[in-house]
């Protein structure tokens, strides 16, 4: 299969980094400091918890890590046998499913249930760009990507010095994916500030968006 044009791949990274940096912002306000794709930092708030002695939070922070840990070996394997489109549409059946439980009594239980399983799918379905891996869910990785490729670009001009520049995309694709989730979560964060109504589904046509791209390079032999 042929690497997508880079253009492509922008566009793609440009959507989910969107989307990853909705998802976790709601998810950080809404469960109260836990995040649904930043595993690192929920690793530190577990730790940290249970060191300050507050073993029920902590095991609900433990719970989301297994639900994202197992839900990445689910989609991994449907990676494997079905179109990567169905993963996004199982990703909106989510997010509707959110949206339905959005006020229940027990809306923190579910949301460390759906919101975890949701991002896990999304890195584990769409993880590579124009032969470049890049990963929306998180951004530390990519931020360095991007500050290796600045600093290779950099020294390519030192004399004397035979240094090879780096692809644009490997420059320029790294650092999108770190705006596009920081678009993303500024939406969030300005969607439940002003209580808007459905806050789960404002990505929905961020995910049809999806869907459509990504169905139509499946069909062209140009989905990488």
């Amino acid at each position: 299969m042929a690497p997508a044009p880079v253009f492509a791949s922008a566009r793609r990274i440009l959507l989910l980094g969107m989307l990853a940096g909705y998802i976790n912002a709601l998810s950080f306000i809404d469960l109260g400091g836990m995040f649904a794709g930043a595993m690192t930092g929920n690793t530190i708030h577990m730790d940290a918890t249970f060191a300050a002695g507050n073993w029920q939070h902590g095991m609900q922070i433990a719970e989301l890590l297994l639900v994202f840990f197992l839900t990445a070996i689910l989609a991994s394997c449907l990676r494997l046998i079905v179109p990567p489109v169905c993963n996004f549409i199982v990703m909106a059946f989510l997010l509707c499913l959110a949206e339905g439980l959005h006020g229940a009594p027990q809306q923190v239980r579910y949301e460390c249930l759906i919101l975890p399983a949701l991002m896990a799918i999304q890195g584990q379905t769409l993880a590579r760009f124009s032969g470049n891996a890049i990963q929306t869910v998180v951004i530390t990785s990519n931020l360095l990507k991007c500050a290796a490729a600045i600093a290779a670009w950099l020294l390519s001009f030192w004399p004397g010095r035979k240094i090879p520049r780096h692809s644009l995309a490997t420059l320029f694709l790294p650092g999108l994916s770190w705006v596009a989730f920081l678009a993303g979560a500024a939406v969030a964060s300005l969607a439940l500030g002003l209580h808007a109504q459905f806050p789960f589904l404002w990505p929905l046509p961020v995910i049809i968006l999806l869907c459509i791209d990504i169905g139509r390079a499946e069909r062209t032999d140009q989905f990488d």
